[in-house]
């Protein structure tokens, strides 16, 4: 019987070290089963961080948009034109017995380029001979009548020549309007827009460099969204679409291609020498 019972001990002893065995092999089999996992963690989160990095490193940085518009449109978001074709940079250069034409345009309305091409030979004239100013109000509000967002970006383009080749403004312009393209088709590139500004002597490279990355789109826009929901700065006047010419607080209802017509209403509301 001793045999017997010392026999069965030993089992019940075999029995308890395996076991303790199998449970010290299973916690050290978990052990590395953690370890891996939390390894693997580790280099998928490091994974996902680098395919970020990568992406965003990948990507083309996006301009900053500018907040204020060109630091030459001091004249509620306008450029103002004098003697000579310059540019006034500070309200202390205004002489108050000049008279002022007023100018709201999108340059991708074709009644604007209707008004432009007529009038702008003796507006020229006028306003380099020191007789009136012209202040030139970009807007934007007709990116809907062009697939590539045309308003906007030529907004941008002039805006960019104002802030940074001011010299060159007023030619800028008029090359815009020359280049106009029709409704509902594609305007010029961005690049394309910067070599018609290379072409009428802009050399600047941050005015190039503005117009190629856009920063005052949404500026351009913004106004055009304004001065629909407000009266005209400087008048009683409640705007009525682009071209909107005022001289005064009076504004131009005649036919907008006639230059005789308006020449004898400018010369009317603001009589010069």
């Amino acid at each position: 019987m001793s045999n017997e019972r010392l026999t069965r001990d030993q089992q019940r002893e075999a029995a308890r070290a395996k076991a303790k065995a199998m449970r010290e092999a299973q916690k050290k089999s978990e052990g590395r089963k953690k370890v891996v996992l939390v390894a693997s963690s580790v280099l998928a989160g490091l994974g996902i961080i680098a395919g970020v990095w990568w992406a965003a490193s990948s990507q083309p940085p996006t301009p900053p948009e500018a907040k204020d518009g060109p630091v030459t449109a001091i004249f509620d978001g306008g450029i103002r034109v004098g003697k000579d074709l310059q540019v006034i940079t500070s309200k202390s250069q205004v002489d108050p017995n000049v008279p002022n034409i007023v100018l709201y345009q999108d340059l991708q309305c074709p009644a604007c380029k209707a008004f432009e091409v007529p009038n702008m030979p003796q507006l020229r004239e006028l306003v380099s001979a020191g007789k009136y100013t012209l202040e030139i109000h970009p807007i934007s509000f007709l990116d809907g009548n062009s697939v590539n967002e045309y308003s906007s970006r030529a907004a941008n383009a002039l805006l960019c020549v104002a802030d940074k080749s001011p010299g060159n403004f007023f030619d800028y312009n008029e090359a815009l309007y020359s280049n106009q393209p029709d409704e509902g088709t594609a305007g010029p590139s961005n690049e394309d827009l910067s070599k018609i500004a290379q072409q009428t002597g802009v050399t600047e490279p941050a005015a190039l460099e503005c117009i190629t990355n856009p920063v005052f789109t949404t500026w351009a826009k913004n106004k055009g969204s304004v001065v629909r929901t407000q009266k005209v700065p400087g008048s009683t006047l409640d705007f009525s679409g682009t071209p909107f010419v005022m001289v005064n607080g009076q504004q131009y209802r005649g036919e907008t291609a006639n230059a005789a017509m308006f020449l004898q209403w400018l010369q009317t509301v603001a009589p010069v020498n």
